[in-house]
Order: C-alpha cells, then structure tokens, then sequence
C-alpha cells in the first residue's frame, strides 16, 4: 500500500506560545514547498496485491476496499506501506483535474522523470 502525506491546500503557520515564527503562503501545487504537509500518512491508492486477497473481499458488489479488506489486513499483520515521499496529488475533484491538467499543460510536471 502506497502512503502519502496529505497535501495542503492551506498556507502554514508555525507558533511558538502566541508568536507567529514562520509563515508559508499556500502552494500553487503539493510539493511547491515540500512535498506535503508532513503531518500524519494517508492511503495513496496504489497497491501491489497477492492473488491470497481474495480470501478477504467477501463480496464483490458490496465490499468496499478501503473498510473491512485493509482493515481485516492490517489487523492481520499482513499490510505494508510503501512511503512515497515524492510529488503526488489526488483527482477527486473537478479542481484536482484543472490543476493537474494546467501542470501538465505548463511543461515539466513534478511527476515526470
């Protein structure tokens, strides 16, 4: 299972106490500033699955992959994450696609090698 941290889409402050110590002005893009906002890991979508998988979908029409299966895996020791570290951006939504498509379209999107 591929992991990420999530991306902003915020601006960040940094206190100490009351002070304001650092002030980072929201993204264009995930990675502008580091690759995400280094809190917590969130599931990338990308897995590499043993046909052994099976065994735990227990219907095909009404499973959904990310309740009981990873659940009843990670519960079973049988989950790894893979830390991807570098660029990544969901498409969930409209926006996710015009800003995908407006970085591919403006040349050199962090994703290509």
């Amino acid at each position: 299972m591929s992991v990420v941290h999530p991306p902003s889409r915020y601006g960040k402050v940094e206190l100490q106490a009351d002070e304001v110590v650092q002030f980072v002005e929201k993204p264009q893009f995930a990675g502008e500033h580091g690759p995400q906002t280094g809190e917590g890991w969130i599931n990338a979508g990308f897995f590499v699955l043993e046909p052994g998988i099976l065994d735990y979908i227990d219907d095909d029409d009404s499973t959904k992959w990310e309740l009981a299966p990873l659940e009843r895996l990670a519960k079973d020791g049988e989950l790894i994450a893979y830390r991807h570290a570098s660029f990544w951006q969901c498409m969930d939504t409209l926006r996710d696609k015009k800003l995908l498509e407006s970085l591919w379209n403006e040349g050199d999107p962090p994703w290509t090698i």
